[in-house]
């Protein structure tokens, strides 16, 4: 198996190839590294404002690149790069065109205490009875609600044939079958 998957002919093929005497050599590596350090810093979360030194790095990359191709003579065909160019300009742009929108950093909550200091017990026991009595008050409200609710979905139920009493006999069934402790747990228990 390990025979299969050694690396070290594959490596040692490549650097027979890259010894050879090419004069594109240079200038295609850099350029390599410019478009593949572009993409990998888009797709990073510093891409969202530009960093100075990445964008140094980067420029100098491309001097180097354009160095390489003076140096080594290479002549420019308009045409192939003007393709080349529309090509990565058009694959760089959708990169561009995507915009990630960061949720925003929490509030800070302060927290504001409503109580005096120094309250005696009879007072939190007075603001403890008011504040049951505001509850009790709430809890009738939202079961008068609910009174007046069912009575219309009675009506309802009525008014289309449904037999209202049977159900709420077999509802009341029911809720008294989930109120009993199961047999078997009770057993367990004792």
């Amino acid at each position: 198996m390990i025979q299969r998957l050694n690396p070290g002919p594959g490596l040692a093929d490549f650097w027979t190839e890259f010894k050879r005497p090419n004069p594109y050599r240079w200038p295609v590596l850099g350029g390599s590294a410019l478009l593949t350090g572009s993409l990998m810093f888009m797709l990073t979360d510093h891409a969202v404002s530009m960093n100075w030194l990445v964008g140094a790095v980067l420029a100098l990359i491309g001097g180097v690149v354009l160095a390489a191709v003076l140096a080594e003579h290479v002549r420019i065909r308009i045409g192939v790069l003007a393709v080349a160019a529309l090509m990565t300009s058009g694959l760089v742009y959708q990169f561009t065109r995507e915009r990630v929108r960061i949720p925003p950093p929490p509030p800070e909550v302060t927290y504001i205490s409503t109580f005096e200091q120094g309250r005696s017990d009879a007072d939190i026991a007075a603001s403890n009875l008011a504040n049951q009595k505001e509850q009790d008050r709430l809890r009738a409200d939202q079961k008068a609600r609910e009174e007046k609710a069912k009575d219309a979905y009675r009506a309802l139920g009525r008014a289309t044939g449904i037999d209202v009493d049977a159900m709420e006999r077999q509802i009341a069934r029911e809720e008294a079958q989930d109120k009993k402790p199961d047999t078997a747990v009770a057993a367990q228990r004792d």
